[in-house]
């Protein structure tokens, strides 16, 4: 529950971690000036002074490791002899919310039938699943702030203010092993990741070097002003296409996706998207080459769902998405990331495509296609 392995073209990918923090706004926004300050060990001296030009993480974990809990979660399964047994699994979360919201990941608790949380105090208290959204691998669970001595949490930054190459700190338990904390940088921001054949890519992450294991699943890539930027998810380890091997490329949900779908748990209980109903995927100079696309960038429309929005207003396959309304579009985080926030079912928008180097507009009412 805690870890995804798949293979794919003899891909193995290990889903893992990340989570969020925020105001005490039970919805968030990002940089929010409202959101309390983490009060644990936050006016702690650090025992060494740290050389001039290297980052001060000492300080930033001392700050925000009391905002991250270890998830226990507990689910009912069927042995061979048809008895029901429980098992339990393991992942991270961390607190956004005065209010007791925490983020975690949607695989951590999925089908669980109870969760704990363990704090950084080694307090235990019962949580409740307030939402999941398997497309974006999140989950908002809550707690009585009541019930815990003193409830930390952590602040949601902006990952779009990240830069490739930027110092992050990922804080979590893996293998158990909680408040373990490791360190990266940004690798790349933008990214889409297929876990499973047929299965939707999951999209907008962040591409970390950060060491992340199984258990880290839930737990807040930070950036160095202790602000969460990042849901780490997933992780490709092991053997790909053509016997290469993966080192461990970390992915992380960033905040311009965490926030949104976060609110939306909170007030909805799930996340209701707006589609166009069709099934995308960057274009690239591979794809680009082989069906003799005439633009080099965008979002190459691979399927459409018969007698969706896209469908009833004459978009095609093979068509290359390269504006919404007054908004360019080059990749589909941007796509994906400009619907969840910026629409709503019902709105109709504007879209332009590219087919045959024609450029067209075709009106389409968004719905929630399922």
């Amino acid at each position: 529950m805690n870890i995804r392995k798949l293979a794919l073209a003899s891909l193995t990918v290990i889903s893992l971690l990340a989570a969020a923090c925020s105001s005490g706004d039970p919805t968030p926004t990002a940089g929010s000036t409202a959101t309390a300050t983490p009060t644990a060990a936050s006016t702690s001296s650090p025992n060494q002074s740290v050389p001039a030009g290297f980052p001060d993480i000492a300080s930033v974990v001392e700050r925000v490791a009391p905002a991250v809990v270890q998830i226990i979660a507990t689910t009912q399964e069927q042995n061979i002899f048809g008895q029901t047994t429980d098992s339990t699994s393991q992942g991270s979360g961390v607190f956004f919310s005065e209010e007791g919201y925490l983020l975690t990941n949607n695989h951590v608790v999925e089908g669980a039938t109870s969760v704990r949380v363990v704090l950084a105090s080694r307090e235990r208290v019962d949580a409740e699943i307030i939402g999941l959204d398997p497309e974006a691998d999140l989950a908002v669970l809550k707690i009585d702030p009541n019930d815990v001595e003193e409830l930390v949490i952590a602040k949601l930054g902006d990952t779009d203010a990240m830069r490739i190459g930027d110092w992050v700190i990922a804080i979590g338990s893996p293998l158990g092993y909680e408040g373990s904390v490791t360190v990266g940088i940004v690798s790349a921001k933008g990214r889409s990741l297929v876990l499973e054949q047929n299965a939707p890519a999951l999209h907008d992450l962040v591409q970390t070097d950060a060491v992340i294991n199984p258990g880290n699943s839930g737990g807040p890539l930070l950036n160095l002003a202790g602000e969460v930027i990042g849901i780490n998810t997933a992780i490709i380890r092991g053997l790909i296409g053509n016997n290469q091997e993966a080192e461990g490329i970390g992915f992380s949900v960033s905040m311009g996706t965490a926030i949104p779908v976060s609110r939306q748990l909170i007030e909805n209980g799930r996340v209701i998207r707006p589609r166009i109903g069709v099934t995308i995927e960057d274009v690239t100079p591979v794809n680009a080459a082989e069906r003799g696309l005439s633009v080099h960038e965008g979002v190459l429309v691979l399927g459409v769902v018969s007698g969706g929005p896209a469908d009833r207003a004459g978009i095609e396959t093979n068509d290359v998405i390269v504006m919404v309304d007054d908004s360019p579009v080059s990749s589909t985080t941007e796509l994906v990331r400009l619907l969840l926030n910026g629409y709503k079912v019902g709105d109709t928008i504007h879209m332009a495509v590219v087919r045959s180097a024609v450029t067209l507009t075709f009106d389409i009412t968004l719905e929630e296609v399922s």
